[in-house]
């Protein structure tokens, strides 16, 4: 492991900000820490760097204790969001600052310079000023200032949170290319749900100090282990219910008014326990026909509809007086695959039963019913 961190917390007083942290990157792998506004990533993620000190647990660098060692001993890349560079040096001068003050030769100097102003296409920038470049470009000259000196880790403290939108997907596209060639151990910290999947090889989903959840992004997201990080990643439609059998290679829960609904797969509940059983809005199908055998479905009145460019988002009535969120990809509206639904219509929401996320009520203990 490149890097380790245990247990690690921190407080401000009274308040616990980082409550037992822990996590494990791979060398040259990029861990996104995604969480809200005052969740603790930026904090964890200072910690790593040295900017701020632990007060309970370790951080190993390639299985060497840093924990307290000062940020100019770890030799950290770091990138902020508000860039970070010097005015009054050129581009060139901004990329070698790091190598020069390490002594490095002038020749070598040079040459890594070229390197990365090319890497992050800059090539001919060099004597450019910080006044003279965009937003975007500033923030690749950081990147590349950073990686100047090849330190064993890049820390990224929401490195596009200050660039509009459409840079932003051109530089989220720029930066897993560069830290991928440079083969350099990544830990970004961001709120933007998009940004993380797109860019992670793990995510760590933050939550009060906490480590929510840590794993791929397709299991984050299609797997979560807590309400919280359901809730927290993507949108999801949420049920109450109870366990009718789980004895075999399939979950049979009764929600509202006895439907049932099923779901493929070994879970460990007991009969009658309670549960939250979620499905997200892109994996439900609307219908006018019912369902077939082998799917799971509820009807419902279509109330609100909105166009949103690529899909339209229905919110349909249903008999419990809930609210449900459905999402309709427009082209098969344009194509004539699916006639628009009208406001007031009954329909079928169909998904399959091999969708859905089944998770224990925490409101309610679990118990076995003496049916």
């Amino acid at each position: 492991m490149a890097m380790v961190i245990e247990q690690i917390s921190k407080r401000y007083g009274e308040l616990c900000v980082v409550d037992r942290a822990s996590l494990d990157v791979s060398d040259g792998e990029l861990v996104v820490l995604l969480g809200s506004s005052g969740s603790g990533k930026s904090t964890i993620l200072r910690m790593i760097a040295g900017l701020a000190v632990p007060d309970e647990g370790r951080i190993l660098l390639n299985g060497r204790d840093i924990t307290r060692l000062p940020p100019q001993q770890r030799g950290m890349g770091f990138v902020f969001q508000n860039y970070s560079i010097f005015p009054h040096m050129t581009v060139a001068e901004n990329i070698e600052f790091g190598l020069k003050i390490r002594n490095v030769p002038v020749s070598q100097r040079q040459a890594r310079r070229e390197y990365l102003l090319g890497l992050v296409d800059l090539y001919g920038m060099g004597p450019r000023y910080s006044s003279q470049l965009s937003g975007g470009q500033q923030q690749r000259v950081a990147l590349a200032r950073s990686l100047a000196y090849e330190p064993p880790v890049l820390l990224l403290d929401e490195p596009f949170g200050a660039i509009d939108a459409k840079t932003r997907i051109q530089l989220r596209q720029s930066l897993k290319k560069i830290v991928k060639e440079v083969g350099v151990t990544t830990m970004m910290v961001t709120h933007d749900q998009e940004e993380a999947f797109e860019l992670a090889d793990r995510v760590a989903i933050v939550n009060k100090g906490c480590i929510e959840q840590y794993g791929f992004p397709n299991d984050v997201y299609y797997s979560p282990s807590t309400q919280f990080t359901a809730d927290f990643v993507g949108d999801i439609n949420f049920f109450e219910g109870s366990v009718l059998d789980s004895s075999g290679e399939c979950c049979e829960i009764e929600l509202f008014e006895g439907i049932p609904v099923y779901r493929r797969g070994r879970y460990p509940f007991q009969q009658g326990q309670r549960v939250l059983y979620g499905v997200r809005p892109e994996q439900i199908r609307v219908s006018l026909l019912e369902p077939e055998n082998y799917e799971n479905g509820i009807n419902g009145t279509i109330e609100k509809s909105m166009f949103l460019g690529d899909i339209t988002r229905y919110s349909i009535r249903l008999a419990d007086n809930r609210l449900l969120d459905v999402q309709v990809l427009n082209y098969l509206f344009i194509d004539g695959m699916v006639m628009p639904y009208e406001l007031n219509e009954k329909v079928w929401l169909i998904w399959s039963q091999g969708s859905g996320i089944i998770l224990a009520d925490e409101a309610h203990p679990a118990f076995v019913s003496n049916l």
